[in-house]
């Protein structure tokens, strides 16, 4: 009787931590599966990543005249284009075209300083027009709300008389619904430059 009660006990002890290391192994083999799974998925996520573009898509502008004596006309320009396209209106300027990023200093790393101005002359067949042209920055902090846009401006005056002055060819930058202005013309006996917009997608194309 007390052999087969003991017996009883070893057998109840045996089952009992048998059950308890069984409770111990499935949770352990679950957490080794997780980390599996989670580190491929990791890894995957990491080999698509790194398979993505690196480069984003950067936009150039150029802002210059002509000055047409044949057709005597003075035309104010403002072109820009995305990407390899960008890069090769850039390379391909004309003399009388400016980027407007060099035409400015920086005071510091997240600060504009100096802007230069261009100042030249187109004579039409009533006489000098004096052009000036310069950098408008969509904030003098590059770090700050639009600091990464680049406009111009531009003057035109023949004597004292003001035909036309545009501070930025481009309105906020944050406005996708208002035109861009990238031509003025102005010809003999104008009183004022004829501006030329195009809509926000055609010059952001």
């Amino acid at each position: 009787m007390n052999n087969m009660s003991f017996n009883n006990k070893h057998l109840s002890w045996a089952l009992a931590t048998r059950f308890y290391r069984r409770r111990q192994v499935i949770p352990q083999t679950l957490r080794y599966r997780l980390r599996w799974t989670a580190g491929k998925a990791f890894a995957a996520m990491l080999l698509l990543f790194l398979s993505l573009p690196a480069s984003a898509d950067s936009f150039y502008v150029l802002i210059g005249f002509r000055c047409d004596a044949s057709a005597d006309t003075l035309t104010i320009t403002y072109d820009g284009a995305y990407n390899d396209a960008g890069k090769a209106m850039l390379e391909n300027k004309r003399p009388t075209q400016w980027d407007p990023w060099k035409l400015i200093s920086m005071r510091d790393d997240d600060h504009i300083g100096e802007s230069k101005t261009m100042r030249r002359t187109c004579r039409l067949s009533d006489g000098a027009y004096e052009i000036r042209l310069w950098a408008a920055p969509g904030n003098s902090n590059v770090q700050g709300r639009c600091g990464a846009h680049m406009s111009a401006g531009a003057e035109v005056k023949r004597g004292k008389r003001l035909l036309s002055r545009i501070d930025s060819f481009e309105p906020d930058c944050h406005d996708v619904d208002a035109p861009i202005i990238n031509r003025v013309v102005i010809r003999p006996g104008s009183l004022k430059g004829i501006e030329a917009r195009v809509p926000h997608d055609e010059f952001y194309k």
